[in-house]
């Protein structure tokens, strides 16, 4: 179940913009010591938080490993420069080389690893690690969510470990020499439970070439897990086929099977529960099905067509084991031209899917919104998700369904053509999410937080909701607890810092300012209101059914973690 209230029930009308008071106070979450942008995921009713940071300072490269005679790196320093790199004086100039040589030579897997993604719980402001032990960190590790017994769900891709390897004598080569080689673990990308000082893999249902693939996606407090992961061979992949190309004669089996797993995604990958039992130690993966054709969760039959890829993919559970997400749904009586590859189909697309028991059921009509995706449920069985008129084309919009009388509802949000998805729903039917809003001055859109109340139908940018010129621009809301309380991640200017986290100053000596994410999480005021802090231009944009117009601040896109949970 996912939690997203936020406190702002009591506003009857656009008149408490004579208010001085926010509704929300931002209290910030990032930055972590050593790292510049910190990205929020979830936050439980004990108000403990979970997600990412990256840009890490001072980035731990290894020089005895470089090759100082690279393209890249004769290219990007000077030969004095690089003498003084051999000696150990990297000055933060260098240093931004150095990780761009990493970067550049992400394929060369004698070159140490680069990554980039740290799995952090904010509260505490503790790094947790979920596969890697070593230092440095060699994978990429994500949180996605922190239940309120404290346990903590996240993924990471493989770490890898320096082991030597020597090719297979050839007729060109029959004396290869032997070479250290950075080798994954077995397992893409898999999901992990920390619990009660535990950790614990959440294994797919296939492992085999590589170790499979799972990826979990939220968890309820009584132990319900759903993600996705490998179930099998993608159709036309046999296992003669993967066997033969990862010998193990130019490279490694596993960084072969890895990189097949990267570059070509030849597992099966559908809907995936987990339960914990209990010792909170998750038992073996269920596979959840998918909607199929003609909702038989079966796939169709038909030989004049090319066959539909049938997966699920779900988003949210709650107390009950109850799922919602996304599955794909195909009618073999309807052929379609598809505008991607130029041809006639089988019509096929994704629908917003509940998933309880061995039943599953579509929420949207298929005729009249062709594709659509569950992100949250309650304990009250209130879904929220987003859908668009055709499948190939926006924008989203955001709706609520009712599973109890199946009432379909959508919501009006800031402007007709706004794509608005929700992230989470809370016990109190209040929902936070992403929308679009305009740049002041101009038709430019921007992402910016929303904050939507099912009980007086208010919907607002949660900037509106903050105290006048707060310094923060918040472009997602990931989650809230019953409290109200919200994480978000905004973009806040701050002094820029070089590579090895130093202020950069102008030619002055003042500090330049830049633009950088930051984790965040929103506290509700006491009796708090909106401030008045509107323009002519907000008031312009101000909608109907008791929804606050936007503040007009621009914003650094930025590439942010997905999250819908709990």
């Amino acid at each position: 179940m996912k939690l997203t209230p936020i406190f702002f029930a009591m506003l009857p009308a656009l008149a408490v913009f004579a208010s001085q008071a926010e509704v929300y106070q931002v209290v910030e979450l990032g930055p972590i010591e050593g790292y510049k942008s910190s990205f929020s995921a979830g936050i439980n009713n004990n108000n403990q938080t979970v997600g990412t940071v990256s840009n890490q300072f001072n980035y731990p490269v290894d020089l005895s490993a470089i090759d100082y005679e690279s393209s890249f790196i004769t290219g990007n320093l000077s030969a004095a420069d690089i003498e003084e790199v051999k000696k150990g004086n990297v000055n933060s100039g260098t240093l931004s080389v150095l990780k761009g040589y990493l970067q550049n030579a992400a394929d060369d897997y004698t070159v140490q690893r680069f990554v980039d993604a740290f799995a952090v719980r904010f509260d505490s402001r503790q790094q947790i690690k979920l596969r890697e032990t070593n230092t440095p960190q060699t994978n990429y590790e994500y949180l996605v969510d922190i239940n309120d017994n404290g346990a903590i769900l996240g993924y990471a891709s493989a770490p890898y470990t320096k082991q030597p390897f020597t090719p297979a004598a050839t007729e060109t080569v029959p004396n290869p020499i032997t070479r250290q080689i950075w080798v994954p673990e077995d397992g893409y990308l898999l999901g992990m439970l920390v619990n009660n000082g535990n950790r614990y893999k959440l294994q797919p249902l296939y492992t085999k070439f590589g170790g499979g693939y799972s990826v979990p996606r939220a968890f309820s407090n009584n132990g319900y897990i759903v993600g996705n992961g490998s179930v099998g061979l993608n159709t036309g992949i046999t296992e003669e086929a993967m066997t033969s190309l990862c010998l193990g004669d130019t490279s490694p089996k596993a960084l072969c099977f890895n990189a097949i797993v990267a570059g070509s995604a030849p597992y099966r990958i559908t809907g995936l529960a987990w339960q914990l039992d209990n010792n909170g130690v998750p038992g073996p993966a269920t596979e959840l099905g998918f909607l199929g054709d003609k909702k038989s969760g079966l796939a169709h039959t038909r030989t004049d067509y090319p066959p539909v890829i049938y997966n699920s993919s779900p988003s949210d559970v709650n107390d009950a084991g109850i799922a919602v997400g996304v599955s794909v749904y195909s009618d073999s009586d309807n052929i379609r031209y598809n505008p991607y590859n130029y041809r006639d189909e089988v019509f096929a697309v994704s629908q917003a899917t509940v998933f309880h028991g061995s039943e599953i059921s579509m929420i949207t009509d298929v005729n009249e919104w062709e594709s659509s995706r569950a992100y949250s449920i309650n304990n009250k069985n209130v879904i929220v998700g987003a859908a668009r008129k055709i499948w190939y084309q926006g924008p989203d919009r955001f709706f609520v369904y009712d599973l109890n009388t199946q009432k379909l509802t959508f919501p009006t949000d800031l402007f007709d053509s706004a794509t608005t998805i929700p992230a989470a729903i809370n016990e109190n039917n209040q929902v936070v999410g992403t929308t679009e809003s305009f740049t002041e001055g101009s038709s430019v859109r921007r992402s910016a937080a929303f904050w939507y109340d099912m009980n007086t139908g208010v919907f607002s940018d949660l900037n509106k909701l903050l105290p006048c010129n707060s310094g923060y621009t918040l472009i997602s809301a990931q989650d809230i607890n019953d409290k109200n309380v919200i994480v978000a991640t905004a973009t806040k200017k701050v002094d820029a810092r070089d590579s090895k986290g130093e202020v950069v100053k102008d030619s002055a000596g003042n500090p330049i300012q830049e633009e950088v994410a930051i984790a965040v999480q929103l506290l509700p005021v006491a009796n708090g209101a909106v401030s008045t802090c509107t323009t002519p231009a907000d008031e312009g944009y101000s909608r109907q059914g008791g929804s606050i117009g936007f503040g007009w601040m621009s914003l650094l896109l930025l590439p942010l973690l997905r999250r819908r949970l709990r």
